[in-house]
């Protein structure tokens, strides 16, 4: 594709996602002077830009899991989808029953083997005191000392196996191992569920990114901290590059483009469609994208004069990076545009600023 292509193309998009502006208003007539529209303004700068093009994306998340359980049995009871939880918060439970069998089992155990740990002990201090006394000998003396340490042996293996089914008691508590929501039941209430089985997805809905694949060629105009423009439908935003994976893939030869996302901007799992640059940054001029208007198939920008009115210039955009546009002439740096206001303005008309929008 010839760059004279990418950027006609490039034009012909941006103009369909400008606000396309009402038919001008009838122009004054019979000496009736129109009031003076109520105007925002932003500064138009020079900027390095590169000519654009949309990559599709889609908001992900940074944690996205399938909670399994780490017990068997039957699932008793199990969080609804689309329900909040907190990290740690019960997401699901297994009838415990069984388990506690097994701890009040594993209790009896320390107990018996405990007492009889505490009996070879006074038995082995026993028979050590009378070998002092040359009235015991070192056969009876180590048989003593290998009944003790068998016996605390025994002991050490039945306090590990309490621990464990305590663990196990307490894991047939499923919890949310960070905060998010539930969006899919893996399983149902009555199941029996074998260890590692699926119960719930669990999706982090605070923590979020947008994933986006790009070429390797177009990859090496893409740079950590590079602002780029994001839309889906009629929303659009602007987001930062947080990293170019370093790793491309040998078939599709394409690399991972992740952006900075703040909670709540984007629903997870949102396709959108993402300006990137595609090739070397050039300066020139640039207006806010809000300040476009389109009549008849061509794009304007409103330039507010000194003597406060309201001048149309047609443009031929060159670059689109993040939410400003790259002109070819009619503009220059320092000039007043119209970002609120313009699509019913007529040319000429008196306008009064209300403010000046310091524009990203």
């Amino acid at each position: 594709m010839t760059r004279s292509t990418r950027q006609f193309q490039m034009h012909a998009s941006l103009l369909a996602i400008v606000v396309c502006g009402a038919a001008a208003p009838a122009l004054a007539q019979d000496g009736f002077a129109f009031p003076p529209a109520r105007v925002e303004v932003a500064m138009a700068e020079t900027r390095e830009m590169a000519p654009a093009v949309d990559v599709s994306g889609t908001v992900v998340s940074l944690n996205d899991s399938r909670i399994a359980s780490e017990v068997e049995g039957v699932l008793t009871w199990l969080a609804d989808v689309g329900d909040a939880v907190d990290r740690g918060a019960v997401i699901a439970r297994i009838d415990p029953r069984l388990l506690r069998i097994e701890v009040a089992r594993a209790e009896a155990e320390v107990a018996r083997l405990a007492s009889d740990h505490q009996y070879r002990q006074r038995q082995l201090e026993r028979t050590e005191e009378l070998a002092a006394k040359n009235s015991a000998s070192k056969t009876l003396l180590d048989e003593a000392l290998a009944q003790r340490d068998q016996a605390q042996h025994a002991l050490a293996n039945a306090r590990a196996a309490l621990d464990r089914a305590r663990g196990d008691l307490e894991r047939t508590n499923i919890r949310a191992a960070f905060a998010g929501h539930v969006v899919e039941r893996l399983a149902s209430v009555g199941e029996f569920i074998n260890v590692g089985e699926d119960v719930v997805r669990l999706v982090d809905t605070h923590r979020i990114e947008i994933s986006l694949p790009a070429s390797i060629a177009l990859s090496r105009y893409v740079e950590a901290g590079m602002r780029v423009a994001v839309r889906s439908g009629d929303i659009e935003r602007e987001h930062v590059v947080r990293t170019v994976v370093p790793v491309g893939d040998a078939v599709s030869r394409m690399v991972e483009v992740r952006l900075e996302v703040d909670e709540g901007d984007w629903l997870v799992g949102t396709p959108v469609q993402v300006s990137l640059p595609s090739d070397t940054p050039v300066s020139t001029v640039a207006v806010p994208r809000d300040a476009l208007v389109e009549r008849g198939g061509r794009a304007y920008v409103y330039k507010v004069n000194d003597d406060n009115t309201a001048e149309q210039i047609a443009i031929d955009i060159n670059a689109v990076v993040g939410l400003w546009v790259g002109v070819s002439d009619g503009i220059a740096a320092g000039e007043q545009v119209i970002v609120r206001g313009a699509e019913r303005l007529s040319p000429g008309q008196s306008v009064e600023v209300i403010d000046t929008v310091s524009a990203r």
